[in-house]
């Protein structure tokens, strides 16, 4: 009775790709991480800029705060706080737009590598096409079909 089972099971064409693999050669990757680099750069060079006014104004503050009238004192203090929390928001709002850019300039890059690997699927007649990363185990019945990913992407 498992004679049949385990025969339809050999008949499956089971191929397997390296997607890091391909994802690190491909042109597009380099692209986008120029672009996020240099976003992170934009929001880095301000947040130094506004680190080191923030430490001037601190050093400033310690400094002077024995003569200053207490009226002054308390507004120099919310002064820094408030530069504090500029800091601590721009950091927050640089986090959320560094993921939000690199979901958005990621996925058609996906898309690109998800249909050059139908593509090799559905032209050499694969069952399925597993991600390397993601095997335990690969045995002698699969095939590695990366460069047949990467040849269908022009790499």
């Amino acid at each position: 009775m498992l004679f049949p089972i385990f025969a339809g099971a050999q008949s499956h064409k089971i191929g397997i790709v390296d997607s890091q693999k391909v994802l690190s050669e491909m042109p597009e990757m380099k692209s986008m991480q120029a672009e996020l680099d240099n976003l992170a750069k934009k929001y880095e060079d301000t947040l130094v800029q506004l680190q080191k006014e923030f430490q001037t104004k601190y050093q400033d503050f310690v400094k002077e705060q024995e003569t200053m009238v207490e009226s002054i004192k308390s507004r120099k203090q919310q002064e820094l706080e408030d530069l504090s929390k500029r800091i601590q928001d721009l950091n927050n709002v640089a986090q959320q737009d560094m993921q939000k850019k690199q979901v958005e300039l990621f996925a058609p890059i996906q898309t690109k590598l998800r249909e050059a690997i139908n593509k090799v699927g559905n032209d050499g007649g694969f069952t399925y096409i597993m991600d390397a990363s993601q095997m335990l185990y690969v045995g002698s019945g699969s095939e590695d079909v990366t460069s047949l990913v990467k040849s269908k992407l022009g790499l």
